[in-house]
């Protein structure tokens, strides 16, 4: 997706959460500084999420929705989702992350990162350079080493990424009516969240990009 696209479909998330543009603007730079030349390019994404992927999302029943893989596509896991998959020998090649997940864990996981950046993570972002294989996304204006492609969690902006490069998407592991709990995370916050990643990827469908919903809406 474009950002003068997503930048119509930004503003509206940003009025309901709140968001300021000038910590989001500042949490881009900052990741734009740590990345430096050091990032996967666009072509090379594409070459690994290829024609169709699975992109799996971190959602309570993940466990029980990993048989629901049954071909040998790449796959783009939504954060910790990424540390499930590995726990069943499956392995995630593109993991999308904010950084508040378990990086230790995942820093065992040979994948490429997309790490985002935002104005509640800014004190996370050092952790970028612990990636040996990154690239970094913004939900503002993209700059030329931090990427836009559309998306708001973890999960939903794997698919914008999957959508962008034109691959069909089989989804797993999302559930937009019940997060999986988090200890000290605001729970209706993260619900609201959910509502949204669901309106995000309804959107996409909508406008013609080839998904297969492998868990329910």
């Amino acid at each position: 997706m474009k950002w003068n696209q997503w930048e119509k479909i930004y503003g509206k998330i940003e009025q309901d959460f709140s968001f300021s543009r000038d910590r989001e603007v500042e949490a881009r730079n900052m990741l734009s500084e740590l990345i430096g030349e050091s990032f996967i390019r666009e072509e090379e994404i594409k070459k690994i999420i290829g024609n169709e992927v699975y992109v799996v999302g971190f959602s309570p029943k993940l466990e029980k929705e990993i048989e629901l893989i049954k071909s040998n596509f790449p796959i783009i896991a939504a954060d910790e989702a990424s540390i499930i998959l590995e726990q069943y020998g499956i392995h995630p090649d593109i993991i999308m992350t904010d950084l508040d997940g378990n990086v230790e864990k995942m820093k065992e996981i040979d994948a490429v990162f997309g790490v985002h950046a935002h104005g509640d993570n800014m004190h996370l972002l050092p952790r970028v350079r612990e990636f040996p294989r990154v690239f970094g996304t913004t939900q503002i204006e993209p700059v030329w080493n931090v990427y836009n492609f559309g998306g708001f969690t973890d999960g939903d902006r794997g698919v914008f990424l999957a959508a962008h490069f034109g691959a069909k998407i089989h989804l797993l592991g999302f559930d937009f009516s019940a997060p999986r709990f988090k200890e000290g995370k605001d729970m209706e916050r993260k619900r609201k969240k959910l509502r949204w990643a669901k309106y995000l990827i309804e959107y996409l469908e909508g406008a013609g990009a080839d998904i297969v919903w492998e868990s329910l809406k």
